[in-house]
C-alpha cells in the first residue's frame, strides 16, 4: 500500500512496548518501511500461509494488520491466520467519505461481520461519535500519485529481490500513468468544466434522470463482491433494463470514476450499446461533474456496491445496490430488483439512515485518512484505540538484597593425630563433624 500511513501505525504500537515486524512483499513494501524491522517474503501466493506458520512458531504473534482483504497474497494468508487464532485487523478506504477510512477485525466490505446484520442492529440510539474529525476538504489526490509513482518505482527497481511478486491491478503501472496522463488534462480543463455545464442544465430544466456511478474495473468490491466480472458487464445489465422498464421521458446519466484510467473506454461501451437499444438520446455519459449536485436531484441512483452508496443515501435519493453492499438493507435501498426501481424506487429512511451511518462510525470507521499528516497522526490514534493496543507494563527494577549479616566463625580445634581420612572433630552442637583431608 503506497502510504507511510502504516510505518506510523507500527512505530506507535512499537513505542507501547510490543514487538513489530514488517512484511515486505515488493519494492514498494521495503520503501514504505526504512527503518523498520521486518521480513522478506520473496515466495508466490500459495507458499506464503507454510512461510507465515514458521514464523509463528518461532515468534507466537498475536495479531496481524493489513489493508484489503482480497488481494490474492492477503487471500492465501487470512485463513490459516485464523486457523491459528491470530486476530487479523483489516484496512480500507472508508465506507464514508471524505475524512474516514475502515477498520474492521476479521474481513471488510463483503466479507464484514456487519453484513447480513438485522434492522434492529443498525436501528442503535443516536450514541455521541467524532464528526469531520479533522480539516473537511482536504485534497489528497496530488500527494496519493506521488506515494504511487514511488512505490511502484521502488517495485522496478528492486524486482531482483522480489522476483515472484504480481500487482492485484490488472494493468501494469507504466499503463494505468499513460492512461491518467491522457485522460487527466482534459478532465481538469476540458471536460469538468462541460459536465457541471450539462448538469445545472439538467436541473434548470428539470429533466428526470437517474444517476448511475462506475466504480473501478479492478475494484475488489466488482471483482469479489459482486456477480459483474468487469465493469462493461454491469454497463450492459442497467442499459438493457433502462431501455425496457424506465419511464420513456427520463435519462440515464452515466459518471465515469475520477480515477479511471480511461485505458478501457467506457464511453464506447455505452454509447455503442445505447445506439444498439435505440436510446442512445437518452443516455448521458460524464467524465466528470459534481457529484453531489447529482445525488441530490435524481429520481434515482444505480450503482453496484460503491461507497457512492452512503452518499446517494445521505442526500435522500432512492438507490439500489447491484452487489453485496453494507448499506444494502431493507428501508435505505430498494430490494425489489432493477426492473422494478425505475418505477418503485423510494426515498430512504432518513431516521433508519442516520442510525446506520453512526453504528456504523462506532464500528469500523476511524477518523482520519492514508495520505496526510494530520490524517495519518489522527487515524493512527484512532486505530491503536480500535484494535485496544494498550502500553505494556514498564517492568520494575529488583528489591535491593538485603543485608548480608555474616556469622562469626567456628573455631575449630587442631586435630588429634589419627588417621588420615574421617577424624574427629571437636563434638559440636548436633552430634559430630567431619572433614576429609
Amino acid at each position: 500500500m503506497a502510504t507511510p500511513f502504516f510505518k506510523s501505525l507500527g512505530q506507535a504500537i512499537r513505542a507501547k512496548g510490543h514487538t513489530v515486524h514488517r512484511v515486505r512483499f515488493c519494492g514498494g513494501d521495503r520503501l514504505f518501511s526504512i527503518g523498520q524491522s521486518g521480513w522478506h517474503f520473496s515466495g508466490t501466493p500459495e507458499q506464503l500461509p507454510q512461510w507465515l506458520n514458521v514464523r509463528h512458531l518461532e515468534h507466537r504473534f498475536t495479531d496481524v494488520v493489513l489493508f484489503g482483504d482480497t488481494r490474492p497474497l492477503h487471500a492465501q494468508a487470512i485463513p490459516m491466520l485464523k486457523s491459528l487464532g491470530v486476530r487479523i485487523h483489516v484496512f480500507e478506504e472508508g465506507y464514508l467519505r471524505p475524512n474516514w477510512i475502515t477498520l474492521e477485525q476479521g474481513g471488510v466490505n463483503g466479507y464484514s461481520s456487519l453484513m447480513g446484520q438485522s434492522a434492529t442492529f443498525w436501528a442503535n440510539p443516536l450514541l455521541p461519535v467524532m464528526e469531520h474529525a479533522h480539516i473537511p476538504g482536504r485534497k489528497t489526490l496530488g500527494i496519493r500519485g506521488f506515494y504511487d509513482i514511488s512505490y511502484h518505482l521502488a517495485n522496478t527497481l528492486m524486482k531482483p529481490w522480489f522476483r515472484p511478486y504480481r500487482s492485484h491491478r490488472p494493468h501494469n503501472a507504466l499503463r494505468e500513468y499513460l492512461g491518467w496522463i491522457g485522460r487527466m488534462p482534459h478532465v481538469k480543463l476540458r471536460l469538468e468544466r462541460q459536465a457541471n455545464r450539462r448538469i445545472e442544465q439538467l436541473i434548470t430544466k428539470h429533466q428526470p434522470y437517474y444517476l448511475f456511478p462506475l466504480q473501478l474495473d479492478s475494484d475488489a468490491q466488482i471483482r469479489v463482491h459482486s456477480g459483474f466480472g468487469s465493469i462493461a458487464e454491469s454497463i450492459h445489465t442497467v442499459l438493457h433494463s433502462f431501455a425496457i422498464h424506465a419511464p420513456s421521458e427520463s435519462l440515464l446519466v452515466i459518471k465515469n470514476h475520477p480515477l479511471d484510467t480511461g485505458i478501457l473506454k467506457h464511453h464506447k461501451t455505452v454509447y455503442h450499446l445505447a445506439r444498439q437499444l435505440g436510446i442512445h438520446q437518452r443516455v448521458l455519459y460524464l467524465e466528470a461533474g459534481n457529484l453531489p449536485r447529482l445525488l441530490m436531484n435524481t429520481r434515482g441512483t444505480v450503482l453496484v456496491n460503491s461507497t457512492t452508496g452512503t452518499s446517494a443515501l445521505f442526500h435522500g435519493s432512492p438507490t439500489i445496490a447491484l452487489g453485496k453492499a453494507i448499506f444494502d438493507l431493507p428501508g435505505l435501498t430498494f430490494q425489489q430488483g432493477l426492473d422494478r426501481f425505475w418505477t418503485e424506487g423510494q426515498k430512504p429512511d432518513r431516521e433508519l439512515f442516520l442510525r446506520f451511518r453512526h453504528t456504523l462510525i462506532r464500528q469500523a470507521q476511524i477518523a482520519g485518512d492514508f495520505y496526510t499528516r494530520t490524517g495519518i497522526r489522527q487515524a493512527v490514534q484512532g486505530s491503536l484505540k480500535a484494535m485496544q493496543i494498550e502500553a505494556l507494563p514498564v517492568p520494575q527494577a529488583p528489591a535491593p538484597a538485603p543485608a548480608r549479616v555474616l556469622s562469626p566463625p567456628l573455631v575449630v580445634e587442631p586435630l588429634a593425630t589419627g588417621p588420615a581420612y574421617g577424624g574427629k572433630l571437636p563434638a559440636a552442637a548436633n552430634g559430630y563433624l567431619y572433614k576429609k583431608t
